[in-house]
């Protein structure tokens, strides 16, 4: 007889930044909750901000994966893009929070029933500045806001950008969050090697911002109690960062396939 499942710990997750790889992070949490397991806290850099502040918002999974699918599309994304702003950034990002907002809905943070950190870094100090209160949309933009790309949202006091400057998976966040087990989820295991070829100033930029966070990225791990990488396919060459949320769906898939694969081990970690 097969003995039943009983969790007696709090999980914590540290979904981390990584453009549309973020949408593994879809299928992670579906395989655990669809298996049984609880998840009592939540803290995102970049699109692990985007996913994990829109499930903490929904509260389902499903209904999740189905906005997604259905609200993060080239529509959204050139309406994100349609408000260039030639100073700290191309982009003002004003129309990226109603993209977020209509993905996970209008919330205060503090009103989630899943508590959730939104990472972000300011530009001015390199302090890393870790969002928990306020406007859900407003957060999930500052914390996916890139550099160049938009301009720096303002929160209190900081300038703040992408959050995965300084921190690609936010392990110690979500441990601080009250949890007794974290579970990292690195979206960079097949970033690396890439095919030597004639690359453009910009492609050498962000595979440049990728080494950084790679190696952030297994550093922050090794905080974790566990940590699943899924296996994403890459061209070993240049994955558009943007247009990949479209064009590269079955990544949901590889998120739930990791999480199934090492089920067993967290059950245990939880009981």
């Amino acid at each position: 007889m097969t003995k039943k499942f009983v969790q007696t710990k709090k999980l914590g997750l540290a979904l981390g930044s990584g453009g549309w790889r973020g949408q593994a992070h879809i299928g992670v949490i579906k395989a655990l909750v669809n298996n049984g397991i609880r998840i009592d806290a939540i803290a995102g850099t970049s699109s692990g901000a985007m996913v994990g502040g829109a499930y903490c918002a929904l509260g389902d999974i499903e209904l999740l994966e189905k906005s997604f699918r259905e609200k993060i599309n080239k529509r959204s994304l050139l309406y994100a893009f349609s408000d260039p702003w030639p100073s700290w950034g191309m982009f003002r990002g004003e129309k990226v929070t109603k993209v977020f907002e209509d993905l996970a809905g209008k919330h205060l943070i503090e009103n989630l029933s899943i508590p959730f950190r939104a990472i972000s870094t300011d530009l001015l100090s390199g302090e890393v500045v870790e969002i928990g209160e306020g406007d859900l949309a407003t957060a999930i933009r500052a914390s996916t806001s890139i550099p160049f790309v938009f301009e720096p949202v303002r929160y209190n006091d900081h300038r703040v950008i992408d959050g995965g400057c300084a921190v690609p998976i936010p392990v110690k966040t979500a441990r601080q969050m009250g949890v007794d087990v974290v579970i990292a989820v690195n979206l960079y295991k097949n970033i690396f090697p890439i095919k030597a070829e004639k690359m453009s100033s910009f492609k050498s930029i962000l595979k440049t911002t990728q080494i950084m966070m790679y190696h952030l990225a297994r550093h922050s791990c090794q905080e974790a109690d566990f940590t699943l990488e899924p296996d994403i396919t890459e061209n070993k060459s240049f994955s558009d960062p943007f247009t990949g949320f479209i064009n590269k769906r079955g990544v949901i898939s590889t998120g739930e396939a990791v999480t199934l694969e090492n089920l067993s081990a967290i059950k245990q970690l939880l009981s």
